[in-house]
């Protein structure tokens, strides 16, 4: 797994005020995964890598209701998969906060 598999995951989180797809709304900046050396596992011979994603998006709008719903959706998504076992979210200040 790499950097370049996470925003074809990503597709599956939809803004609550836009109503598209992240990264089609063009709200992601940054995703990014690292090696988990503290995963439970690591080390062990047999046992895959796990991996901590960061993902760095604009907030939608300033509704503290959707941004942190929008933010749980990113995290279960990730969360699913046995490879990720950390996931941290920052939210840029939003364009138009009036939304």
């Amino acid at each position: 797994m790499d950097d370049t598999d996470l925003l074809p995951l990503l597709r599956d989180c939809y803004d609550p005020v836009l109503r598209r797809n992240i990264v089609d709304a063009g709200l992601i900046r940054s995703a990014t995964l690292t090696r988990d050396d503290a995963a439970p596992g690591a080390g062990i011979a047999g046992i895959p890598p796990r991996y901590r994603a960061t993902i760095t998006l604009l907030a939608p709008g300033s509704d503290e209701a959707a941004n942190a719903q929008l933010t749980a959706q990113i995290e279960n998504r990730l969360l699913g998969l046995e490879a990720i076992s950390q996931v941290t979210v920052a939210l840029l200040p939003a364009l138009f906060p009036i939304l």
